[in-house]
């Protein structure tokens, strides 16, 4: 008998349930919007000339709708909530990604971006065509040690910097490091009489600004 009650209640609680859910998507009307959304906005759910907005037409008026414009953008991470076209704006500008010519902001158009392989979305990545500005600080004319530290700083306005290193002339490299944010140090091996040493600074675009420094090794 328990279970016969208990099956009852079940059926008879989803029934329920299933009712519920099937008159809570009516549209007496046809206008659209469901009777439901009508009675709490006040409008008549067998009048299809009175409805609330729905800009969409997904059956969710505008008052309740998470996303208005039907874009798949929850309205509150929806620059233009109610343009389904347009649904970010990387630059803040006013103008969506869709219709802005340089979608970041940083001066250079979508289409250069693209053809130089960096992300149009993104300011901090953008087309670089110069070298970083480098400079070697002031180094010995002649030196009777083998090893020696050349110093200097190196920046770049674009992508930054990506390594410092310097080249003798049999092409043995020497990479250099960064004490600090600008300022660089490369230990190199000299080779006994002139040395003339190539410093270059690489930008992570592969843009290479060089100098040279000359130095005499004479040991004692």
């Amino acid at each position: 008998m328990g279970k016969l009650a208990l099956f009852l209640m079940s059926f008879g609680l989803f029934g329920l349930i299933s009712s519920y859910s099937h008159a809570k998507d009516v549209d007496s009307d046809g206008d659209g919007v469901f009777d439901r959304y009508e009675k709490m906005l006040k409008t008549d759910p067998n009048n299809p000339k009175s409805k609330p907005s729905d800009l969409d037409g997904d059956g969710i008026p505008d008052g309740f709708d998470l996303d208005i414009d039907g874009d798949g953008v929850n309205n509150w991470q929806d620059p233009f909530p109610r343009n389904a076209q347009e649904s970010a704006d990387a630059d803040a500008d006013g103008v969506g990604d869709t219709l802005d010519d340089d979608s970041d902001g940083d001066g250079f158009s979508n289409a250069e971006e693209k053809a130089a392989g960096t992300n149009a979305f993104n300011k901090n990545s953008f087309p670089d065509k110069t070298g970083p500005a480098l400079h070697v600080l002031e180094t010995l004319e002649n030196s009777d040690k083998r090893i020696v530290h050349i110093r200097g700083m190196a920046f770049d306005n674009g992508m930054g910097v990506k390594k410092v290193q310097v080249v003798n002339e049999d092409g043995d490299i020497f990479m250099g490091y960064f004490e600090y944010t600008t300022h660089f140090n490369v230990k190199v091996r000299l080779n006994r009489g002139d040395n003339e040493l190539q410093v270059a600074a690489f930008d992570s675009a592969n843009n290479v600004s060089r100098e040279f420094v000359n130095i005499n090794y004479n040991p004692k």
